[in-house]
């Protein structure tokens, strides 16, 4: 009987692979920012990837990106290519998807003309609107959603009615939503009276620090008042502007990087912008 500390010979990992590293072809090439991961799973199927040197048709074969030569219809792809980052003022009506099942409209139709693939960093639900960006760089996406950054996100929010200094409270502080969980304290300020309903409502800005899922909406019923308009306006220092629904444009350089240091959170009260 083998001994408590006797361990079964591992198989040695394929030199200049570092287990860290490795992922599968599919997800390369949509790290890479080549396409998305069905459309690369489609591709090697069909035989139009090749990994060092062979043609590969498994999605699932576990590569380096950095260090694989990957093949793509007799084209390398490697990392450090040039970066996409768009931002789209996305309207009312489109879903944040590639593909939507049951044939509605999604945001990729907004995007006509786009020279390389990009990903939505983060969701608009189909009846919000405001600031969304797409990217083809993996770690800009990963650095603006991960839970631990704590990336301010600002948006213009029309309720009905108008909330007392108990519900707007409640709202800064944590509101406990309908799933038993309580959000993060938020900044929230009152910017204006809505004008054309026959009910009163108003229009509040809300900086949060979390996403999760119809977050907004979820908490204006929590405190009484049904959320009937959404819009994003700024994500970390970089707002929205004066972009229009349905129209998008390439960030510059330093639009970018303005946008990268905002996942550099550093935990101090967030203070709500101005108005856009």
């Amino acid at each position: 009987m083998p001994g408590r500390h006797d361990v079964r010979p591992r198989r040695p990992a394929r030199a200049g692979l570092k287990p860290e590293r490795a992922v599968s072809l599919a997800r390369a090439l949509s790290k890479l920012g080549v396409c998305s991961r069905s459309e690369a799973e489609r591709w090697i199927a069909d035989g139009r990837v090749r990994v060092r040197g062979r043609t590969c048709r498994s999605p699932r074969r576990r590569v380096d990106p950095g260090r694989d030569a990957i093949i793509v219809d007799g084209r390398r792809v490697s990392e450090g290519g040039e970066r996409v980052v768009i931002a789209l003022h996305k309207p009312v009506g489109l879903v944040t998807t590639r593909v939507d099942p049951g044939g509605r409209p999604t945001v990729y139709d907004a995007l006509q003309g786009l020279p390389r693939w990009v990903f939505p960093v983060g969701r608009l639900d189909r009846d919000s609107s405001g600031l969304l960006v797409f990217t083809n760089d993996h770690r800009l996406g990963q650095q603006l959603t991960s839970p631990e950054a704590h990336v301010p996100k600002t948006y213009h929010v029309r309720v009905r009615g108008v909330p007392d200094a108990g519900a707007i409270a409640a709202l800064r502080d944590g509101t406990t939503l309908d799933d038993g969980v309580t959000t993060r304290p938020a900044a929230v300020r009152v910017i204006g009276a809505a004008r054309g309903d026959d009910a009163p409502s108003c229009w509040l800005e809300i900086v949060l620090t979390e996403g999760r899922n119809r977050q907004l909406r979820r908490m204006g019923a929590a405190v009484g008042h049904e959320v009937v308009e959404l819009v994003r306006v700024a994500i970390g220092r970089f707002r929205l502007g004066a972009l229009a629904p349905g129209e998008w444009r390439e960030l510059a350089p330093a639009e970018v990087a303005e946008l990268s240091a905002t996942s550099a959170y550093d935990g101090r009260p967030i203070q709500p912008g101005g108005r856009t």
